[in-house]
């Protein structure tokens, strides 16, 4: 095998799927873990929480549904080829299915590749990997699967595409085959989730020489005056691209006909393998790796050609193809005796896939879930407290513009400050809640700031209390001199007087509109220091807690018009005010 290129590790993500994967177990987990974040970090209302809970609870059965069906489908498919492969390899270790190289074979000749035993068998054990046969490339997607599920979850390492140009009647006949194939491997791929490597091996009689002769317990000999024939090819560990990656195969070709010395069989097998490579390249790869195709284009890694394969002569495609390429009829040749070897040479640089088993895939799988689970946790518990903190904020500062006049607004937004240090008080006794925790908690630093502001909560100071009383009960009709038995109608004012020592007293007199203004000021003065002087030998409270004041005609709570009216203005009132320096007695 010429320009055999080192191999090195190919890693391939395994899809979910396969035997042995636990996907209802994987599927109700990653259902669980959304919805407890949902419900416990996400912030979102109750209402759209429970909403989406139905919905993932919903796609899940039915994905699960969906996926008992398609398994019990594939399983039924599958049967027959998994019966097969366990009759074909029940002396293989079940260790060595994922660890030993598989390959799917199709296209030509697979009677000779495969005619090892007396019976036609779907699979082959040896040459360092298992060959399965597909015998028509549509069956290339079911038979994919099945030993995806025979391997435990492990796909095929790679397609070969046997090709016999000489077992085609016509070049359009081959293309169709080769459309088939390529649109075989595309759904492969689709269903197995990856594009396996692809390789093209073609059988063709270059010489006369070098035939094989089989035993009937499958092994190769050859004439002791013969050598085996050679495979003669590419492969890589990566994908062939270029016009220029079959060069190394013809010159290797050619270095045998110089070893030769000008010996016939050499010269003429080189000619043929150059005719024979370009044919490949313009009547067969082109047509698999062609990107105007609708299918997807091949993922070549490897090509080989062999001196071996049927009859062939002048008369049939590939002769005519090569007269007319090169001006040469090729001559007729006999077809070589089977079994054909299989091009072994090409998995040489297998690419290798990381690979492990579906329970390890499930566990790698349920940690990156619980992963992202926990990333979207922290996520919403830093919303979550941005939320908490900007509500805190919102209430400090809605206390702090309320004037100290509108006490009523004051006491609701004290409220809400006094509810919020007790949620956070509660935090700090039996713990952050979930929604606000994993490291994203920031409501401890509020604390002293609501302290604060709930301590610098000054209430107002209490209305004035006052007591009216009807200057008729007391005083007789322009008189400032207490009747006898009036003073009962000021217990009450007593009373209230001993019950706020810290409060001043402020006795005001008034009267109604009839008579003199003047008169009336110095009556209201004259009763008002008639009560004060009665209170204070009544109650023996200093006199300095004391205050008067008249007011006549000038402040009436009512109209002089009537009676009834100019009886309600005739009045003294017992005002009870704060005990504070320079403390002026408001006006009634």
């Amino acid at each position: 095998m010429s320009d055999l290129r080192a191999p090195f590790l190919w890693s391939k993500e395994v899809p979910m799927g396969g035997l042995g994967y636990p996907f209802r177990t994987m599927a109700i987990f990653a259902a669980a873990l959304a919805v407890a974040v949902i419900f416990v970090v996400l912030p979102v209302n109750r209402g759209l929480a429970w909403t989406l809970a139905v919905v993932i609870i919903l796609l899940t059965g039915l994905l699960l549904a969906l996926r008992s069906r398609q398994i019990a489908r594939a399983r039924d498919q599958s049967a027959p080829v998994l019966a097969a492969l366990g009759a074909t390899t029940a002396d293989l270790p079940v260790s060595l299915r994922t660890h030993m190289p598989l390959v799917l074979v199709t296209g030509d000749a697979l009677a000779q590749l495969f005619n090892r035993t007396a019976e036609e068998r779907l699979a082959h054990v040896g040459d360092g990997a298992i060959w399965l046969r597909v015998n028509r490339p549509q069956d290339l997607p079911r038979l994919a699967v099945a030993v995806k599920q025979w391997r435990n979850g492990r796909a095929a390492d790679g397609i070969v595409l046997s090709i016999a140009p000489a077992l085609h009647a016509s070049q359009d006949a081959l293309t169709q085959m080769l459309r088939i194939a390529r649109q075989a491997a595309s759904d492969t791929s689709r269903m197995l989730g990856a594009r396996l490597p692809a390789y093209v091996a073609v059988y063709q009689r270059l010489t006369n020489e070098g035939s094989l002769l089989a035993t009937n317990e499958g092994r190769k000999t050859f004439p002791a005056s013969e050598s085996p024939p050679r495979w003669y090819g590419v492969s890589s560990a990566t994908q062939l691209t270029g016009a220029q990656r079959f060069e190394d195969v013809i010159r290797a070709a050619e270095g045998e006909v110089q070893q030769a010395r000008g010996d016939a069989p050499p010269a003429a097998r080189a000619a043929a393998l150059a005719a024979a490579i370009g044919w490949t390249q313009r009547i067969v790869i082109d047509v698999l790796t062609d990107r105007l195709q609708p299918a997807t284009p091949w993922r070549l890694f490897g090509a080989g050609w062999i001196d071996c394969g049927p009859a062939c002569g002048p008369g049939t495609p590939w002769a005519r193809d090569v007269e007319a390429q090169t001006r040469i009829v090729p001559p007729s040749m006999a077809a070589s005796p089977t079994p054909w070897p299989l091009p072994q040479p090409l998995l040489e640089a297998l690419p290798r896939r990381l690979w492990m088993s579906p329970r390890r895939a499930a566990l790698a799988h349920a940690v990156a879930l619980v992963a992202c689970a926990g990333a979207l946790a922290i996520w919403g518990a830093a919303r979550n407290n941005q939320a908490l903190l900007a509500h805190i904020g919102a209430d400090l500062g809605r206390f702090s513009m309320i004037p100290s006049d509108r006490d009523n607004a004051r006491r609701d937004a004290l409220q809400a400050l006094v509810t919020d240090r007790d949620q956070l008080d509660r935090y700090a006794r039996t713990g952050v809640p979930m929604w606000l925790s994993f490291g994203m908690y920031r409501g401890a630093t509020l604390m002293p700031v609501l302290n604060d502001a709930i301590a610098s909560y000054q209430p107002p100071a209490p209305p004035p209390a006052v007591i009216t009383l009807d200057s008729m009960s007391l005083f007789d009709s322009g008189d400032a001199q207490l009747k006898p038995g009036s003073t009962r109608a000021m217990i009450g004012a007593l009373e209230m007087i001993k019950a706020h020592p810290d409060k001043r007293v402020l006795v005001a007199g008034y009267t109604d509109n009839v008579g003199n203004p003047e008169s009336n000021l110095r009556l209201s003065i004259a009763r008002a220091g008639a009560v004060r002087d009665w209170l204070i030998e009544a109650s023996g409270i200093a006199a300095t807690r004391f205050a008067t004041q008249g007011y006549g005609d000038t402040h009436p709570i009512t109209s002089n018009e009537s009676n009834a009216g100019r009886a309600k203005n005739r009045r003294v009132e017992i005002t009870l005010v704060p005990d504070a320096p320079n403390a002026a007695a408001p006006p009634p």
